[in-house]
């Protein structure tokens, strides 16, 4: 039987998101419950997967990844799992979405450079897995998180 989600882990993560605080003492005293049980609860939502593993939130920008881009791509026909699957790999990569529409697959990646864009982009033109792609370049982001605001 799987185990369900209930308001304190909802609180749990919650705080998680909304302060990227990690440590079992810190979230128990805020929450007002004991480190023991913010241990079972991060347990329980580990081992359910609800919560997969505690990565820092780096700030790209500061360490040279000035280059955001948004690319729409169209699969080759019958290609579009592979294609997804193979973008996915590449290392500037930070998300992989199949979707409805004009375009099959939007891929998400930073890059140092326009330099380093241009090249990325020349091996996805040239793969056979890919007919078309439409790539645009973020100016501004209002706001970029893995998780929304709040669990509800």
């Amino acid at each position: 039987m799987t185990e369900k989600i209930d308001e304190t882990d909802k609180k749990i993560l919650n705080y998680m998101i909304k302060t990227n605080e990690t440590r079992h003492s810190k979230i128990a005293k805020k929450l007002k419950v004991t480190p023991t049980t913010i241990h079972k609860r991060i347990r329980k939502l580990k081992k359910i997967k609800a919560l997969n593993g505690l990565q820092p939130l780096i700030d790209l920008k500061k360490i040279g990844f000035d280059v955001t881009v948004i690319i729409n791509a169209m699969a080759s026909k019958g290609q579009l799992e592979e294609a997804a699957q193979k973008w996915a790999k590449e290392k500037n990569v930070c998300s992989v979405y199949r979707v409805t529409g004009k375009y099959d697959v939007v891929v998400i990646a930073k890059f140092k450079n326009t330099e380093e864009l241009n090249e990325f982009n020349k091996r996805m033109v040239k793969d056979e897995l890919i007919e078309r792609t439409n790539t645009s370049i973020v100016f501004q982001t209002t706001k970029e998180s893995p998780n929304p605001e709040e669990l509800y």
